[in-house]
């Protein structure tokens, strides 16, 4: 007789234990198929990019649906630009080196970017510019090294470098909590990236426009020469570097500090992008700085990103400059530290590369 508690008895049952190989068979399978996929990745972006080594005007003609690319699968740029907003400046501070401006731009409807952009002082002339971006749980200020107690962390006094080489310097904010720790109310950052690409662009995105438009308006000032701009910043910073660069043609010159690598071994979800791996993996995004300058320094004792996958990835990304007879346009290095910004032989590297491109 039927009951509530089994309302169909005698029917088949069994253990639950029973139908667990099946399930797990299940996962085997998908997991053996997306490896299969990793393993063509590799020949997929090959195939996808295909550039033209006849010349430097050629090879940047060939790259336009490879940058094209990168635009779709990451929404860039962003809904809802505000093309004519007007910036707000703040003189901070003078100090012996520089005098220092806080400074906003509305860039999408009800977003500003916000930095810090700083002018050494004894210019004669005009200044090259040099972005200085720092990375997770960093902000302007501590890239810059003005935090009380602080100093500059393992940012290695980048932007403090920078002002003695007699660089404009602009320190662009990425949203991250200082440290990762600090209380922010509402959304983290995964889920915010995570809203934005269900609506069709992302937090890189965002990003990477938020610093395009406070280059704009860094090379408005009339201490800043707008033909010799340069990139360098530090893990999320070298990410952005990475991006930026290949996004925004103006920057001549970048330095990406512990970031680059074999994008698989670090599939973190607000650098990945639908079917990106069958078109970009660093390299590829690489391929959209050359012929451009670009130096890649990595830690031999980086805890966060193995040396070993980024020296592979390396030699994927030297081609495109050594297919176009630039190869020292192209440094890697690998310097004796952990998670930092050494920046040995950086400044050196950007001084020499940092003329007028062709764009």
């Amino acid at each position: 007789m039927a009951t509530a508690q089994d309302p169909f008895p005698g029917r088949y049952t069994e253990p639950v234990e029973k139908s667990s190989p099946n399930r797990q068979t299940q996962f085997d399978q998908v997991g053996a198929y997306a490896l299969r996929l990793h393993e063509l990745a590799p020949k997929n972006r090959d195939t996808f990019f295909v550039p033209n080594f006849q010349s430097k005007r050629a090879y940047i003609r060939s790259t336009k649906e490879l940058r094209a690319a990168l635009h779709s699968r990451i929404g860039y740029p962003p809904p809802l630009r505000k093309e004519n907003a007007k910036p707000r400046w703040e003189k901070l501070a003078d100090d012996p080196y520089a005098t220092i401006y806080r400074v906003w731009l509305e860039v999408v409807e009800g977003v500003e970017a916000y930095g810090l952009v700083s002018i050494p002082h004894g210019l004669k002339g005009k200044a090259p510019l040099m972005i200085c971006q720092h990375g997770g749980g960093g902000n302007p200020e501590l890239v810059h090294g003005m935090l009380e107690g602080v100093g500059t962390g393992n940012y290695g006094w980048m932007t403090m470098r920078a002002l003695k080489e007699g660089y404009v310097t602009l320190e662009p904010a990425l949203l991250f909590p200082f440290g990762g720790k600090a209380e922010i109310n509402g959304p983290n950052r995964q889920k915010l990236d995570q809203d934005l690409q269900f609506l069709g662009t992302s937090i890189l995105a965002l990003e990477v426009y938020k610093i395009s438009r406070l280059i704009d308006i860094a090379c408005e000032r009339p201490e800043v020469d707008k033909d010799r701009i340069a990139m360098m910043g530090l893990s999320y910073g070298g990410c952005y570097t990475l991006y930026t660069a290949a996004i925004d043609t103006r920057i001549d010159a970048a330095v990406s500090s512990c970031f680059f690598n074999e994008r698989k071994r670090y599939l973190w979800s607000d650098w990945s992008y639908f079917g990106f791996m069958n078109e970009f993996n660093d390299a590829e995004v690489c391929a959209l700085i050359c012929p451009r300058a670009l130096m890649i320094e990595v830690g031999d004792n980086d805890t966060l990103f193995a040396v070993d996958g980024a020296k592979a990835e390396s030699v994927r990304a030297k081609k495109y400059w050594d297919g176009l007879g630039l190869s020292d346009s192209y440094v890697f290095t690998a310097f004796s530290g952990g998670h930092e910004f050494k920046g040995d032989g950086a400044y050196e590297f950007v001084k020499k590369h940092l003329e007028p491109q062709t764009k």
